[in-house]
């Protein structure tokens, strides 16, 4: 457990208000690339942008401490930012080290503690409002790691869901676990996930996924990979469409580049499914870059449609590791 390093070993993140259309507590995930790049915060009291990815280089302008540069593109510790959307904004190289691009966001629902680490007995070192929302740092399941003003600590993430029956995990908990892999079992510790939005709970690897909630989807990639660009991922969301619909829709979208094979298969949390396999390019002995299962489940007033994507090279390991979490799926909420 690190105590007071988290405080002096992170530098300050600014906190942005979120939407007061939407009052609860959620992890929001990257917004990912708009129309002109990524968004990011500036970290430091001020912070000059420069001509070229120079520290020597001419200064332009200076930025402020919460202001939220766009980057274009990023090259050896430098970004390349615009500074608006207008076409005559400002733009220019601003030195990575004192940015934070794309980061998750934490909105909260109340009044907030935040904690010197990761403990509820730990001193507070501030208290936000309700409906602020605030880049992640680091997700450790039921902690987040956020920064203030010159100074980071520990938010504890409500699971938001109702009590749990009596023996049954609750969103968050933690447990250790068994997996096949290439023949042979491996313990592997879990977090058992919960979203009523979607009316599902699931079992993941929490070392080697990182878990993204959203208000339409429940997104776990590999702690490896960067989140805007995840290959080896699942990414789980809610249809009001019926599982035929649904089906018949995927595999057109899916046929046009790929050989495709649809089954039905059993999970054993959740029943019956299609799943639709598309791990060859069409008309090609080819395997793609990117190895897509998409399971299909029929559930109350639509179905649950589950996304994996792996690489052809991971296919033994989070291609099986994601099968294996996809095992653990229930539906519940009564669908």
């Amino acid at each position: 457990m690190k105590k007071i390093g988290w405080l002096t070993a992170l530098t300050a993140l600014v906190l942005l208000l979120g939407s007061a259309l939407i009052a609860r507590a959620e992890l929001l995930p990257p917004r990912g690339e708009g129309q002109s790049g990524l968004q990011a915060v500036v970290l430091c009291e001020t912070l000059t942008l420069r001509a070229e990815p120079d520290a020597s280089s001419r200064a332009l302008q200076t930025l402020r401490y919460g202001d939220l540069p766009i980057v274009v593109r990023q090259q050896d510790g430098w970004a390349y930012c615009v500074l608006g959307d207008a076409e005559n904004s400002p733009s220019g190289w601003i030195s990575t080290d004192y940015l934070a691009v794309d980061p998750a966001r934490y909105r909260t629902e109340k009044a907030t503690p935040v904690y010197a680490w990761n403990d509820t007995k730990a001193p507070k070192v501030a208290l936000l409002d309700a409906d602020t929302a605030l880049p992640v740092l680091k997700d450790e399941g039921e902690w987040l790691v956020v920064s203030l003003r010159g100074a980071a600590g520990w938010i504890r993430v409500p699971s938001g869901a109702a009590e749990a029956p009596e023996g049954a995990r609750r969103d968050g908990e933690r447990f250790e676990g068994v997996i096949m892999l290439e023949g042979m079992e491996e313990k592997v510790l879990y977090e058992h996930a919960i979203s009523a939005a979607l009316g599902i709970e699931i079992d993941y690897e929490w070392e080697s996924f990182a878990r993204y909630r959203g208000e339409e989807s429940e997104r776990f990639i590999s702690r490896w990979d960067d989140p805007r660009e995840a290959r080896d991922c699942l990414e789980i969301r809610f249809s009001a469409e019926s599982a035929d619909a649904v089906c018949a829709s995927v595999a057109e979208n899916l046929s046009g580049e790929y050989d495709i094979v649809t089954e039905k298969r059993t999970l054993e949390g959740a029943g019956g499914c299609t799943v639709i396999d598309a791990s060859r390019l069409k008309g090609a002995n080819e395997t793609p870059g990117n190895l897509q299962t998409v399971y299909i489940i029929p559930a109350a007033g639509g179905c649950v449609t589950a996304w994996a994507r792996c690489t052809p090279e991971s296919a033994e390991g989070f291609g099986r590791r994601i099968d294996a979490m996809m095992h653990t799926l229930r539906l519940v909420n009564g669908q």
